[in-house]
């Protein structure tokens, strides 16, 4: 399920925690979670995936729509702390090498710091 805590970082990065198995539901209410930020002026997201133990295939497709409009708007979806099983996942839903996977939270800010 989704349980998600939001810890806005700085007024530029907000951090999305997510918890156990993402299925679908999950990733259309992140997806909702993502677009009421993007619509506060909000373009920066960490996906926190450290506590997550599966991710729905079909759904990183959706995860990828908002990562286009994050970038077009010229933000960006960073995520941290996949495991090597969540990013074989990513592998086999075809969408490898589209988002920027980091060891740690400080990394991927370190990373935003060049965006923003």
């Amino acid at each position: 399920g989704l349980n998600m805590g939001t810890a806005v970082k700085t007024k530029k990065v907000v951090t999305l925690i997510l918890r156990g198995d993402i299925d679908i539901e999950d990733i259309m209410a992140l997806k909702g979670i993502i677009t009421s930020f993007i619509e506060k002026e909000n373009f920066f997201f960490i996906l926190d995936f450290s506590r997550v133990e599966h991710i729905n295939v079909s759904g990183i497709e959706y995860l990828n729509e908002r990562k286009e409009r994050c970038r077009n708007l010229g933000g960006d979806i960073k995520i941290t702390g996949g495991n090597e099983y969540i990013r074989n996942l990513f592998i086999y839903a075809g969408y490898w090498g589209e988002f920027d996977f980091f060891e740690s939270e400080e990394g991927a800010i370190k990373a935003f710091e060049t965006l923003i």
